[in-house]
C-alpha cells in the first residue's frame, strides 16, 4: 500500500476540525435564523415558479440548459470560495462552502426561463444582459446587506461580464449539441 504523505494526513486533519467548526458555527448562527429562512425560501420558490412557466413541450432541452449553468455556477462558486474571493456567513447546510439557494436554483431557473422566453440571439443577450446587471449590482449587494455573502477581493462588476459570458457559451454549445442530435436522427 503506497504511505499517504504526512503534509496530505495534515490537510486532511485541518479539513475535519474545518467540518466541526463549520457545523457549530451553522448550529449555532444559521440554523432557524431569519437569513436561513430567506435562504430556504430562495431555494424552493424558483423551482415552483419554473415549473408554472417552463414550456413542457420543450422541458428536457430546457432543463438540460438550466444543468448546464447549474454545475457551472456551482464550479465557479467553489473556486472563489476556496481562493478566498468571498465566502458566504450564512448558509442552508453546513457541510457546501457554495450558496447552494442561489448556485441550484436562482441562477439556473433565472437562465432557464431566458433561454426559453428569449430565442432570437439578439432579444437574448439583452435580456441576459438585464439579469446580470440586476444580478450584479442589486442582488448580490442585497445579499451581502443581509450577511449572507461577503466579499474579500471581489467586486460586484466583475460578476456582471461573467453572468453574460457563461449565458453565451452555454447556448452556443447547447444548440452545437441539439445539432449533432438532429442529424444523427435524420441519419437514421
Amino acid at each position: 500500500m503506497v504511505q499517504v504523505p504526512e503534509s496530505a494526513e495534515k490537510i486532511r486533519q485541518m479539513h475535519e476540525t474545518f467540518t466541526q467548526v463549520r457545523m457549530e458555527v451553522w448550529l449555532t448562527d444559521n440554523l432557524w435564523h431569519w437569513q436561513w429562512w430567506v435562504l430556504i425560501a430562495i431555494f424552493f420558490l424558483p423551482w415552483i415558479v419554473w415549473w408554472k412557466l417552463v414550456d413542457k413541450s420543450r422541458i428536457i432541452e430546457i432543463f438540460l440548459f438550466g444543468m448546464i449553468m447549474l454545475i457551472t455556477a456551482g464550479w465557479m462558486d467553489e473556486i472563489g470560495t476556496e481562493l478566498q474571493w468571498w465566502y458566504y456567513p450564512v448558509k442552508v447546510i453546513p457541510w457546501y462552502p457554495q450558496l447552494v439557494p442561489v448556485n441550484y436554483t436562482v441562477l439556473p431557473v433565472t437562465y432557464m426561463l431566458i433561454y426559453q422566453y428569449f430565442s432570437k440571439w439578439r432579444s437574448y443577450v439583452t435580456a441576459m444582459m438585464v439579469m446580470a446587471a440586476v444580478y450584479s449590482w442589486i442582488a448580490e449587494p442585497l445579499l451581502s446587506y443581509m450577511g449572507i455573502y461577503k466579499l474579500i477581493i471581489w467586486k460586484y462588476s466583475y460578476s456582471f461580464p461573467i453572468y453574460i459570458l457563461i449565458a453565451i457559451i452555454h447556448r452556443r454549445f447547447l444548440e452545437m449539441l441539439l445539432s449533432i442530435n438532429r442529424k444523427h436522427k435524420d441519419n437514421l
